[in-house]
């Protein structure tokens, strides 16, 4: 049924940041990246091969609705085979990606929910549905970047939760006022 390389961290816990926000999720962590971003928090390196159905066997609590597959960068595998399994498990799908893969069309059938968080200048053209963008705000974040027309939602995460990274989030919500704020409320609650 298919293959994917998943890294080591894989859990339940509730959705931290953006529209869905206190949501409880199952994150599946797929490995590997095609950037390298000097902020990412994430060990994408290290993996275990797993089939589609063992990974969809792991996921606990079975009554968890959605289930986000994020990264690295979930676009560089094949997961339109996991998504349908969720699917068919009863599960809804968001997937969280960094906007520089064109995906499957198919998976627009399979996914309900797209985070784009861009680290480059543009997203890729084959994105044609996203629900939000999450944009990192630290020392290279460039407002005149963000493509809001794309999304229904935008959200700016200041990066690493520095002081001048908040004053700036704040300063440049104050000339976009439909844009939103997502400040990782997993970790506020230790809830990783």
């Amino acid at each position: 049924m298919g293959r994917c390389s998943i890294s080591t961290r894989c859990s339940g816990r509730i959705e931290g940041e953006g529209v869905r926000v206190g949501e409880p999720t199952f994150f599946i962590r797929l490995a590997g990246c095609n950037l390298r971003c000097l902020f990412c928090d994430t060990e994408f390196d290290s993996f275990e091969e797993m089939t589609v159905d063992e990974i969809v066997d792991g996921i606990r609590p079975r009554d968890i609705a959605w289930v986000c597959i994020t990264g690295g960068e979930p676009l560089r595998q094949n997961i339109l085979p996991l998504c349908q399994a969720l699917l068919e498990n009863y599960h809804r799908v968001h997937i969280e990606t960094n906007g520089t893969i064109d995906p499957d069309p198919r998976l627009y059938e399979y996914i309900g929910h797209w985070t784009v968080s861009p680290k480059t200048q543009s997203i890729a053209a084959g994105l044609t549905y996203i629900t939000e963008l999450k944009y990192v705000v630290g020392k290279g974040f460039r407002e005149d970047f963000v493509e809001d027309f794309r999304a229904e939602y935008v959200y700016l995460q200041p990066e690493s939760s520095k002081p001048e990274h908040n004053q700036r989030v704040i300063d440049i919500l104050r000339r976009h006022p439909d844009w939103r704020i997502s400040c990782r409320i997993h970790e506020v609650l230790d809830v990783q």
